[in-house]
C-alpha cells in the first residue's frame, strides 16, 4: 500500500524577525519550489490585526494551492485562574478566533508542546528515564490540570465558533502522558500531532512511538509538526561533537543527509494513518544569537538568510528535500 503523505514547512511571519510580512509571497513560492503542499504557521491571534494576517496568509497559501495548519500558542491559561475560569476563557477565545477564520484554516493546532511547558521547559530531556514523559508524575501536577482545562475550552471554542473545524494537539519527543490523559477524560480531536527531532533517535525510535499513539488514541491522524535535523548542543555532547555542530559546512552536510533518510523511514514504517509531515522550519534565524554565542536554532533553516530575512541562500538541505520530494512523485 502506498502512503499518500503530504510534506510542509512551518514559517513565522509576523512575530520573527527573518520572516517580515512583506516576504511572505517569496517564501510561500520557495516553499512551492520544493515542492511542499503545507503552510503551519504560528499566530497567537489576540485581536482583529491578528485575524487578519493569517487571512493574508491563507489567502496565499490557497493561491499556490497549499493548505494552512495554524498554530495558535497563547499564554493566558498559564495564570492563576481558577480551572473553571480557565476553561471558559479559553472556550470563548477559540471561538472568537475559528469564527473569525472559518475555513481560511484547514487544521487549528491549540497551543505548541504544552507538554514541555508542563515538565518545567526542559527540552532537553530526551532520556528514556528517568523523566521521559511517559507518566503522569513526571510533570507539575498544577500545571497539567491547568492545561487540561485549556485544551477543554479551546477545543469546545474552535467547534463552537465553526463546527466544521478540524484541530490538532501537539506534543514534543515521548512526553506522551499529557496528551493519553486528556483522550481519556474525553477531549476528541482530529491531529495528533508529533514534534520529533533527528537528536529524538540517539534513544528511541520514531516507528515506537507512531505505534504507540496508534495503540491510545484509535481515531485520529497523525501529523509530524516539526522535524529537522537537530542543531543545538546538548550537555551529553562530547567537546569534539559540539564543535563539530558549529562549523557550518559539517552541520550543513549532516542536515542535508539526515532529511531524505528520515523521510525513508516514515514510509518504511507504512503507517496509513500518517498524513503529513512539517519540517522546521524555512529559515535561518540569526537573531537568536543576538549574544554572538551559538544557537542551534538559528541554523534549523533550509535557507540562510540575513537577521532580517533577506540574502536568502539555498543550503544542501533544500536540494536535499526538494529532490527526495521530486522522486517520491516520480514512484
Amino acid at each position: 500500500m502506498k502512503m499518500n503523505i503530504e510534506y510542509g514547512m512551518n514559517i513565522h511571519n509576523s512575530a520573527y524577525a527573518a520572516y517580515p510580512a512583506a516576504d511572505l509571497e517569496e517564501n510561500i513560492k520557495l516553499c512551492k519550489e520544493l515542492g511542499l503542499k503545507t503552510i503551519r504557521f504560528n499566530q497567537a491571534c489576540n485581536d482583529l490585526e491578528a485575524i487578519e494576517e493569517v487571512k493574508r496568509v491563507s489567502d496565499v497559501c490557497r493561491k499556490n494551492g497549499m493548505k494552512l495548519v495554524l498554530v495558535v500558542d497563547v499564554e493566558k491559561h498559564y495564570g492563576m485562574q481558577s480551572l473553571g475560569e480557565i476553561e471558559r476563557e479559553m472556550a470563548e477565545h477559540y471561538k472568537f478566533i475559528s469564527s473569525s477564520l472559518r475555513d481560511a484554516v484547514d487544521i487549528y493546532q491549540i497551543y505548541n508542546e504544552m507538554d514541555v511547558h508542563c515538565m518545567g521547559g526542559n527540552i532537553a530531556n530526551i532520556f528514556l528515564a528517568p523523566a521521559d514523559g511517559k507518566e503522569k508524575g513526571e510533570y507539575d501536577s498544577a500545571l497539567f490540570e491547568r492545561c487540561v482545562a485549556a485544551v477543554k475550552g479551546a477545543l469546545k471554542g474552535i467547534k463552537d465558533g465553526f463546527p466544521g473545524s478540524k484541530t490538532c494537539i501537539n506534543f514534543a519527543w515521548w512526553h506522551t502522558a499529557l496528551i493519553y490523559e486528556l483522550y481519556e477524560r474525553g477531549c476528541r480531536w482530529d491531529v495528533v500531532g508529533i514534534d520529533w527531532y533527528s537528536d529524538c533517535e540517539e534513544v528511541s525510535s520514531v516507528e515506537l512511538l507512531i505505534d504507540d499513539v496508534t495503540r491510545h488514541i484509535p481515531d485520529c491522524d497523525i501529523m509530524i509538526c516539526e522535524t529537522n535535523f537537530w542543531m543545538n548542543l546538548h550537555e551529553r555532547y562530547t567537546p569534539e561533537r559540539k564543535e563539530a555542530l558549529k562549523e557550518a559546512e559539517n552541520r550543513d552536510r549532516q542536515q542535508a543527509e539526515w532529511i531524505p533518510g528520515f523521510i525513508d523511514t516514515l514510509l518504511r514504517i507504512n503507517n496509513p494513518r500518517l498524513k503529513s509531515v512539517v519540517f522546521y522550519e524555512l529559515l535561518d534565524e540569526p537573531v537568536f544569537e543576538k549574544s554572538g554565542g551559538y544557537n542551534g536554532e538559528s541554523h534549523f533553516g533550509f535557507i540562510a538568510c540575513r537577521k532580517n530575512g533577506k540574502g536568502k541562500k539555498q543550503k544542501p538541505a533544500f536540494y536535499a528535500l526538494q529532490k527526495k520530494l521530486a522522486d517520491i512523485k516520480q514512484v
